[in-house]
């Protein structure tokens, strides 16, 4: 829990703005700009993503979290992750960026 904490006051800096970077081809920098300030508000108000089944992504504040649910946190960040490397590697082709996950608009 406390490394969760910490994941939290680091999005509550503005870390996944900052690592948006610079708007890809087909993305804005108030897409962006978006996408930071609602990881933002939700980190303020201490919430986790948690990916469920079929892969949606819901919320659960940090406090209410158990051991059990840990690998469904893990399971969200990952999917970020992922959806961050994607950014990377279009970003060093020219290509379009890939699609805005649903729980990131």
């Amino acid at each position: 829990m406390k490394m969760e904490r910490t994941k939290l006051r680091e999005r509550r800096h503005g870390k996944l703005r900052r690592a948006l970077g610079w708007p890809l081809p087909g993305e804005s920098s108030e897409q962006l700009d978006h996408i930071g300030g609602l990881d933002r508000r939700r980190a303020e108000q201490g919430l986790v993503s948690i990916k469920g089944e079929g892969g949606t992504i819901s919320y659960k504040h940090i406090d209410d979290l158990g051991p059990q649910e840990m690998p469904f946190v893990t399971a969200a960040e990952w999917m970020e992750v992922g959806w961050l490397k994607q950014r990377v590697k279009r970003y060093k082709e020219g290509a379009e960026a890939p699609p805005i996950p649903t729980h990131l608009r």
